[in-house]
């Protein structure tokens, strides 16, 4: 309720749907100013792909949540390295075994997968892909 009220503009009058509403669409909103930044960070990296709906004109049809691959990297090293520089995020299928034997990538490792909340930074995610990029360099 205090976040609705510093960050979505409800009143403390405001009954407690409204206060919830507010605090939801402050969050979506951050969320959504890190999303961006994210995927241009990651696409612009040598080697990194994607997977999932990257078109800018369409992020409001995207969680905050982006998995990628790094061509030459296990999914799992790429975790262990960033959990090194404590990045956290996760490897392997997600519990998705579908969505990743259909891109191919059962075999490999299956992905990695960052995922952005409301206390997220944009520093963070500049340190994310700086992170990524330098792991994709590395031998």
């Amino acid at each position: 309720a205090a976040l609705g009220r510093a960050y979505g503009g409800a009143q403390s009058s405001d009954p407690r749907r409204v206060v919830f509403r507010a605090v939801m669409e402050a969050i979506r909103r951050h969320e959504r100013g890190l999303i961006g930044p994210l995927l241009e960070g990651l696409e612009a990296i040598p080697g990194c792909r994607v997977h999932g709906l990257t078109d800018a004109g369409r992020l409001d049809k995207r969680v905050p949540t982006v998995s990628f691959t790094l061509d030459g990297v296990h999914p799992r090293e790429v975790a262990r390295r960033l959990g090194e520089r404590a990045i956290n995020v996760w490897d392997g299928d997600y519990y998705a075994v579908e969505v990743v034997r259909r891109l191919g990538l059962e075999e490999s490792g299956g992905m990695v997968r960052a995922g952005l909340v409301h206390y997220n930074t944009a520093d963070e995610i500049h340190r994310l892909a700086t992170a990524v990029e330098e792991i994709g360099r590395a031998p």
